[in-house]
């Protein structure tokens, strides 16, 4: 799963899975880079692309259909936080996360329920699913001083 805030539908078809991810440094000698996981093409498409995910930021759930849908498809409405947003109650969405098999996996500050509609024009419908994370993230920061204040 990836963030949602540049997200593009397309529908691919894999050609190749590679049976150990395959480390692709940002630059020769790097620390910092992104694992290639295998192949896809797009529909109708001739090219062959690499996937690649970035170590920190991807969550690799095995198996599909897991039935969490994002909040614009469960509720015909975007958030647009740079977040991954999914409508779910917390507790379901912790044992997706459970299942993650990327050992590097390090945003889980991003991560927001949406277990009901959102509420156009309010900022605090969001659940933050891992509430205690650190984070430097404008977003979530925005997020948690909303309730900060709510409680208040």
């Amino acid at each position: 799963m990836s963030e949602t805030a540049m997200t593009m539908r397309r529908e691919i078809r894999t050609i190749d899975v590679l049976p150990e991810p395959e480390f692709r440094p940002a630059y020769s000698g790097a620390l910092k880079g992104k694992w290639r996981v295998g192949t896809f093409k797009e529909r109708r498409k001739r090219t062959t692309y690499h996937l690649d995910v970035d170590v920190a930021g991807t969550l690799v759930i095995p198996g599909i259909l897991h039935g969490v849908p994002a909040d614009h498809k469960r509720w015909s409405s975007f958030a647009m936080s740079a977040t991954l947003n999914l409508a779910a109650t917390p507790e379901r969405i912790r044992e997706i996360v459970a299942m993650n098999v990327n050992p590097n996996f390090a945003n889980y500050d991003r991560i927001v329920a949406y277990p009901h509609p959102l509420n156009p024009g309010s900022g605090a419908n969001g659940i933050l699913v891992y509430p205690d994370a650190p984070t430097s993230h404008a977003v979530i920061l925005r997020m948690r001083e909303n309730l900060t204040r709510e409680d208040a």
